[in-house]
């Protein structure tokens, strides 16, 4: 139960605490809602800001890259780029060997904005990396990593094991 008798936000009624995947699906949440809560005032989503990041260090990506790296379906990097162009964040440009294909970059006001993005995102994330000791946050990542390697291998296998 939360600190106060109820149950917390973000559980499913046939959720508990004492669920691994429950808890994992909590910090997650929290930790969005943090990033949402300094983004926000910049104007800007989760998705966009994400976007902005990734166009930092993959200057020129297309639309199927952003798709893989963000986790998102074509129709949303679509709108997600439009979105962003409208405001004078990214330009698209042509490719040089493929008139196809589209790169996406950063504008100046994009750069500068971005700057501002991360530095207010990697405030919030050291606040939860503080909130462990060192070999607490090692034993974590440690364990996190199995419970994805599990994951990783029934996915694999055709379908998650029930």
């Amino acid at each position: 139960m939360g600190q106060d008798g109820c149950r917390p936000k973000g559980l499913f009624p046939w959720e508990t605490e004492e669920q691994v995947g429950a808890m994992v699906k909590l910090v997650h949440h929290a930790m969005r809602r943090s990033i949402e809560q300094v983004i926000r005032p910049l104007g800007l989503t989760h998705q966009q800001g994400q976007c902005l990041r990734v166009l930092t260090m993959r200057e020129g990506s297309t639309h199927s890259e952003l798709e893989h790296v963000l986790g998102i379906e074509k129709p949303s990097v679509t709108s997600l780029v439009n979105g962003m162009e409208k405001r004078g964040w990214v330009v698209r440009r042509q490719h040089p060997e493929d008139a196809r294909i589209k790169r996406i970059y950063l504008t100046e006001q994009g750069e500068e904005l971005a700057g501002r993005v991360i530095c207010q995102v990697d405030q919030t994330k050291r606040r939860l990396q503080e909130s462990l000791e060192a070999a607490e946050a090692a034993q974590l990542v440690q364990l996190l990593k199995k419970l994805l390697a599990a994951y990783d291998g029934d996915m694999k296998q055709g379908s998650p094991k029930t």
